[in-house]
């Protein structure tokens, strides 16, 4: 069965920055799932996986547009530690979620932390570099309705891992 709209396909994947570090590594554990063609996955992975069956490799290297975007000193801010309530602590190099424009969590990472001053970077935190990915393709199937209504595979009776679904 090839890969196609509204398939659930299963990959087990590497990811690497551009020194060759390892990012993310997925093949030596249970498979990735994802529903194609509903943006759960960075477009130029799906274009390379389009048409795609179970066994194939694909090899990919994604520019920073391609991957995780530019970085944009936008995304960086630096504000007053008076503006945040007192119980708040900071720590250089930790992050935190936040409810982004959309509703989805967005991740903040600090930046840099003063006595009188927090700076917090939106940008992801592999913005502006280039990215190695591989997959192979474990499995491809039709989607179900409910997976379909969702927009992401389902895991038996469960929803969205274990009760709760909002999506």
């Amino acid at each position: 069965m090839k890969i196609e709209k509204n398939k659930v396909v299963f990959i087990n994947y590497l990811m690497k920055n551009g020194e060759n570090e390892t990012l993310e590594d997925t093949r030596e554990t249970s498979p990735t799932g994802f529903l194609f063609g509903h943006g759960a996955l960075m477009p130029a992975i799906e274009c390379a996986l389009a048409d795609k069956e179970i066994g194939e490799l694909i090899k990919l290297k994604l520019s920073p547009d391609e991957a995780f975007g530019e970085r944009s000193d936008e995304l960086v801010e630096t504000i007053e530690r008076s503006k945040f309530s007192n119980d708040m602590n900071f720590l250089k190099g930790s992050q935190f979620e936040v409810p982004g424009p959309d509703g989805r969590p967005e991740s903040i990472f600090v930046q840099d932390v003063t006595d009188t001053h927090v700076t917090l970077d939106r940008n992801h935190p592999m913005a502006g570099k280039t990215i190695s990915f591989e997959a192979t393709i474990r499995d491809v199937r039709n989607a179900t309705e409910q997976e379909l209504e969702h927009g992401h595979p389902m895991g038996g009776d469960e929803c969205c891992g274990g009760g709760n679904c909002s999506s």
